[in-house]
């Protein structure tokens, strides 16, 4: 299952250009990581994540601003196209995905309800 949803977004994020990979960073750009937490998320080192958030950059997709609370780091974040490419890529996954088209949304609904039972802490 995972490496069909893999599969998909590869071919979503060609779509537009991109790599698997360049689309996850997109994506997880959301949440503000520093480039160090966004290396974690993606397991990269922070090096190779600095050159692939400046090529984000260069096209248009992040802009890299001063952070909040030190202005000597600078913070990438999506920009107005960015925000279109990350909606358009999780727009096709969600009509694309083996989730949507092949469960009934009964079988949806208690699959993220085991899901969300597994993700709980477990009792003292």
């Amino acid at each position: 299952m995972a490496h069909r949803v893999e599969s998909l977004l590869g071919e979503l994020a060609a779509e537009h250009g991109l790599t698997a990979l360049e689309a996850r960073a997109l994506r997880a750009l959301l949440d503000g990581p520093s480039q160090g937490g966004l290396a974690l998320q993606l397991g990269r080192a922070p090096s190779g994540v600095s050159v692939l958030t400046r090529r984000l950059e260069e096209r248009g997709l992040v802009s890299r601003v001063p952070s909040r609370s030190d202005k000597r780091v600078r913070t990438a974040r999506p920009t107005e196209q960015g925000m279109r490419v990350i909606h358009a890529i999780g727009a096709g996954l969600t009509e694309r995905s083996p989730l949507s088209t092949r469960l009934t949304d009964a079988e949806i609904a208690a699959l993220y309800r085991l899901l969300d039972a597994l993700d709980r802490e477990p009792p003292d």
